[in-house]
């Protein structure tokens, strides 16, 4: 049974049974920075287990994409190893939120493998927590499991934790027997697991959890209701019912393979080269599926670990002699094996292909130096022929190299690496990185979620700046409060738009809001001084500061004529990597891979300008996600979109989801003009810029300084360029003049300046010279040098509080320095 079939029938199986299918969420953790990456299919149910929010259906089933290299759950050392660890993996999930617990959990889970896909009883064993005879006798009693085939484990194997803090609880898993033939420990250098009695024989292919509490930093809480998440890995259940052992052997990884034997013309059944091409398959499904869920190389946090998956994976495309690198060349067979699934991931395969042809010419670059490195550092950093472990971390820190490369490299010369200094120089980058990404686990939003419970959404009124309303919460922060109000007319901060600001009235109150923020979705806080004196239940008026909202809203609209003039200037690689809009400037983040040329930057600017004057007409239309996809309606990575999505048109040049408010008419935005572009970081460029009167006012202040440069010249418009460029030159060419009289003064004096030169032997001499202060000393102690080939000269020269020394020899001498000195 081919993998895209047991997607088919897993969710297909759910339906049945009142789960509804729920789309896979990204592998960046939306509105939780407790996780790294998605690693389970509950990730994005979370609020739902602790009760935070209400479900839609309290039934659910998902497959789920999943990265297992970073934090707590962490299977990168393993892969290419061992047979069933991967970095990327899909989870297939079935989920209740206080519905169906143990019983039907169980019951549904053993249909599935026994009777929907046929899978033999007799090779199926179970194991539970060793405190949970209730699940203990439903496998036993009512599913008619021989007891002797029941295991119960402790909290290692039996206990399932999302992360650091969340939602856990007991856990029942269920194992298929691969049979005897595997269960020589020797067949494998990594161990897979320590259950049942063979460790190789045995692999978890389901795990159902028993959802009962929730971890916090103030310990372990029953949840409000007992629920269910399970998790069964598409590419273990595939080899089951493909008859493999390894699942890099099921049609998951074998279109890659063959790919990989094709491109490096080398095959995957030579023993030499096997580890390499597993390894290369599954660090190109993570790369692939991380850059187009938005996710770019960089040195820290997710950016930092997917930077050391595509480095690995290139170091084994050099392990397979292969001539030069082509790991972006495997993205579109990666994407056929995968894009059915998640289209969205599909439509970004060329940003993915730029990102990874960027990323293997870097770290080629950065081998070699260091290689240099580490052959220096077996010279300078080894005790007692061991490499210590600090220089081994920098190899894998700063070049990429991995420890086993590394251990491979010393091995061959005599020398060993010290894994203990490596593992502590690991512990502490691991902690920088942590602190990078993790955030926000204080954050307490209890407050604003039973309010969303008790009182439903707020009524966003966009259409009106002023609106009577019912104060319904006042809910006190740290340092001032958040008004929650039935309806209201300020934009709460989201999609790189600020909130809006403004006044709240009444009952002989006026309180300024400084901010309007969706601390969860649907929910409006404004943010108000604790000193405001509104009373819950009452009515007041909510009026916006109509002017920023005016110059904010044409800066939201500015983004998206330029996110779309971007794509047809550059290419479709260029994907929205962020945004911040506000009522004096625009700022957006976008992907691509060098330096805007000033002609780009012109023809960009005048695109959205030629779209300003065209007076394109501005619509908004809430309707389904799949709707708006087929529509093409461009998404922002990594967000989380309802099955409802508002889609924003402009004329037929922009399509974008988007919440925040605009113009109605592109002729509204009145001017556009680029201030400043830059890189953010690698791949990641960013364009700052303005609008309407902002606009004009930069335009006039300009003009102002090119008045200024145009009296200074004493000359006009187009001569002024010219003026200032012969200028600049003439100064240059003075400069140059100057310097060489300099030096020619410097010559003619230096028989005094070198006057005291001694000779030391036949062949060396030695001066001291004291200098003035301002000093050339490098240019002087080149001039003693052409006079004096075999010398040595010592300089010093004050600098303020302290004294500058050069003392210098010549390397081509024939009598070495030491000798001498």
């Amino acid at each position: 049974m081919k993998v895209q079939e047991i997607r088919e029938r897993f969710i297909s199986f759910f339906a049945k049974h009142n789960h509804k299918k729920v789309d896979s969420s990204s592998l960046i953790p939306h509105d939780d920075k407790t996780l790294l990456f998605a690693n389970a299919g509950m990730n994005q149910f979370k609020d739902y287990f602790t009760g935070n929010a209400v479900p839609d259906s309290k039934r659910a089933t998902t497959i789920q994409k999943c990265v297992r290299a970073g934090g707590k759950h962490n299977d990168l050392e393993n892969v290419g190893l061992t047979a069933r660890h991967h970095t990327f993996f899909e989870m297939l999930g079935n989920f209740s939120f206080g519905d169906y617990f143990k019983a039907d959990a169980i019951k549904m889970a053993w249909d599935f493998l026994t009777v929907e896909l046929k899978i033999p009883e007799d090779k199926l064993y179970i194991t539970v927590h060793h405190s949970d005879q209730e699940a203990f006798d439903i496998w036993e009693k009512k599913i008619g499991i021989p007891a002797e085939r029941i295991f119960k484990k402790g909290d290692k194997d039996n206990f399932w934790e999302m992360g650091e803090f969340g939602p856990c609880g007991p856990c029942s898993e269920i194992f298929f027997d691969h049979g005897k033939e595997h269960a020589d420990k020797s067949l494998i250098p990594n161990k897979d697991g320590d259950i049942l009695d063979d460790e190789l024989r045995y692999v978890e292919v389901w795990n159902l959890v028993f959802m009962q509490y929730e971890k916090t930093p103030s310990g372990r809480q029953d949840l409000p209701n007992p629920s269910i998440d399970t998790g069964m890995g598409l590419e273990r259940i595939a080899a089951v019912l493909q008859k493999k052992y390894w699942n890099y052997d099921t049609d998951a990884f074998t279109p890659i393979i063959k790919k990989i034997e094709d491109l490096s013309g080398k095959k995957y059944n030579d023993l030499k080269f096997q580890s390499s091409m597993r390894i290369i398959s599954d660090h190109i499904r993570s790369a692939t599926m991380l850059i187009t869920d938005g996710i770019t190389p960089s040195n820290e946090g997710r950016g930092y670990v997917l930077r050391r998956i595509i480095r690995r994976a290139v170091k084994h495309v050099q392990t397979l002699e292969s001539a030069g690198t082509f790991l972006k060349d495997l993205v579109p067979t990666v994407l056929e094996t995968l894009g059915q699934e998640y289209p969205q991931n599909k439509a970004n395969q060329l940003l993915a292909e730029k990102f990874l042809e960027l990323e293997e010419k870097k770290f080629l670059e950065t081998l070699e130096i260091g290689i240099k490195y580490l052959n220096q550092a077996l010279k300078t950093e080894c005790e007692n022929k061991t490499l210590k472990g600090s220089a081994a971390f920098k190899l894998y820190d700063t070049y990429g190299f991995p420890l086993d490369l590394t251990e491979i490299i010393v091995k061959e010369k005599g020398y060993s690496v010290d894994q203990e200094g490596f593992e502590l120089s690991m512990s502490k980058r691991k902690e920088e990185s942590k602190r990078s990404w993790k955030g926000g686990i204080n954050d307490d939003k209890t407050a604003f979620f039973s309010t969303l419970e008790k009182h439903g959404n707020t009524d966003f009124i966009n259409t009106y700046d002023k609106v009577e309303s019912k104060l319904l919460e006042v809910i006190e922060l740290e340092e001032c409060d958040a008004l929650i109000f039935d309806k209201t007319p300020f934009y709460g901060e989201g999609g790189g738009q600020v909130g809006d600001t403004g006044t709240i009235t009444g009952d002989g109150i006026s309180v300024t809001v400084s901010d309007t923020q969706k601390p969860v979705d649907n929910l409006h806080a404004h943010i108000v001084p604790k000193s405001h004196r509104l009373k819950k239940n009452l009515n007041y008026k909510l009026l916006i500061d109509t002017e920023k909202r005016k110059l904010t809203q044409r800066n939201h609209s500015a983004t998206h004529l330029l996110q779309s003039a971007l794509i047809e200037v550059l290419g479709d690689h260029v994907k929205q990597s962020g945004s911040m809009v506000n009522s004096e400037r625009l700022r957006f983040d976008f992907t691509h891979m060098q330096a805007l040329k000033i002609s780009e930057l012109t023809k960009i600017e005048d695109l959205v300008n030629s779209k300003i004057q065209s007076s394109l007409h501005v619509s908004a239309n809430v309707m389904n996600i799949k709707d708006a996809q087929k529509k093409g309606a461009m998404a922002l990575f990594g967000e989380k979109y309802g099955t409802e999505v508002r889609v924003l048109e402009m004329g037929d040049f922009s399509i974008e989801l988007c919440g925040g408010t605009h113009v109605s008419n592109t002729s509204d935005i009145g001017l556009f003009i680029i201030s400043a572009e830059s890189s953010l970081s690698t791949g990641v460029r960013r364009i700052e810029a303005m609008t309407s009167v902002t606009a004009f006012k930069y335009l006039k202040d300009r003009d102002q300084i090119l008045k200024k440069v145009e009296a200074a010249t004493n000359s006009k418009d187009e001569d002024v360029v010219s003026r200032v460029q012969n200028s600049l030159k003439d100064i240059k060419s003075l400069q140059k003049d100057i310097k060489q009289l300099e030096q020619k003064i410097i010559r003619e004096n230096s028989n005094d300046l070198f006057a005291n030169t001694v000779t030391i032997n036949d062949k060396r001499s030695l001066c001291i010279v004291d200098l003035e202060e301002g000093s050339d000393l490098k240019s002087l102690s080149d001039l003693y040098m052409d006079k004096n080939p075999d010398g040595i000269v010592l300089m010093t020269m004050p600098t303020k509080d302290k004294v500058s020394v050069l003392l210098r020899a010549n390397k081509k001498s024939s009598v070495p320095c030491n000798k001498i000195l």
